[in-house]
C-alpha cells in the first residue's frame, strides 16, 4: 500500500493525522474534509484543488505547500504574519484562510487574494488594502479604520459591526456587501 492509499484509509477510518509526517507529498485533489491535521508536517505538500473544508490545521507546518485551488471553507488555519506577508509578497492565493481576529494592523496586504477570507474581528486599522480581492470574506466585527481599500473589490463582504472611520473607499466597490450596524464610513 502506497503512503497516499494508507492516509486516504486513515481518513475513511476516522483516524487523526495530528503531528502526521506528510511533508512532500502529493495530495492534489485528495478529501482531507474535517481532518484533523494539527501540528502535522504539510511542507512542500502539492494540496492543489484538495478538499480541506473544516480541517484542522493550527500549527501545522505549511512551508512550501501549494494550496492553489484547495477548498479551505471553515478550516482552522493558524498562519504567523510573517508567513500570511510572505504569501502575499509571492501573489499565493488565500482564499478562504481563517484569520480571525489577528492584529493586521498596519500591514501592507495590497492585491491580496482573499476571497472568502474569514478577517472577523481583525484589527485592520491603517491597513493596505488597496486592490485587494476580498469578494464574498467575512469582515464583521473588523476595524478597518484609516485603512485604504481604494480599488478593492467587497462584493458579497460581510461589513456587518465593522469600524470604518476616515477608511478610503469607493461606493461601488461594495454593491451587494452586508453593512448592518458598521460604525462611520467615508467616500473618497
Amino acid at each position: 500500500m502506497t503512503a497516499v492509499e494508507n492516509i486516504k484509509k486513515q481518513i475513511a477510518g476516522g483516524h487523526s493525522l495530528a503531528r502526521a509526517d506528510l511533508s512532500g507529498m502529493d495530495l492534489s485533489g485528495m478529501d482531507l474534509s474535517g481532518a484533523n491535521l494539527t501540528g502535522a508536517n504539510l511542507s512542500n505538500c502539492n494540496l492543489s484543488g484538495a478538499n480541506l473544508k473544516t480541517a484542522q490545521l493550527g500549527a501545522a507546518n505549511l512551508k512550501g505547500a501549494n494550496l492553489e485551488g484547495a477548498i479551505l471553507e471553515g478550516a482552522i488555519l493558524e498562519l504567523p504574519v510573517d508567513d500570511l506577508l510572505h504569501k502575499i509578497s509571492n501573489a499565493q492565493n488565500l482564499a478562504g484562510y481563517c484569520l480571525q481576529g489577528r492584529d493586521l494592523s498596519g500591514l501592507d496586504l495590497s492585491g491580496a487574494r482573499l476571497a472568502g477570507a474569514d478577517l472577523s474581528g481583525c484589527n485592520l486599522r491603517g491597513t493596505d488594502l488597496r486592490g485587494a480581492y476580498l469578494y464574498e470574506s467575512n469582515l464583521s466585527d473588523s476595524d478597518l479604520s484609516d485603512a485604504d481599500l481604494r480599488g478593492a473589490q467587497l462584493r458579497r463582504a460581510n461589513l456587518t459591526g465593522s469600524i470604518r472611520i476616515n477608511t478610503k473607499i469607493r461606493k461601488w466597490a461594495m454593491k451587494g456587501a452586508y453593512i448592518t450596524g458598521a460604525t462611520a464610513y467615508t467616500d473618497e
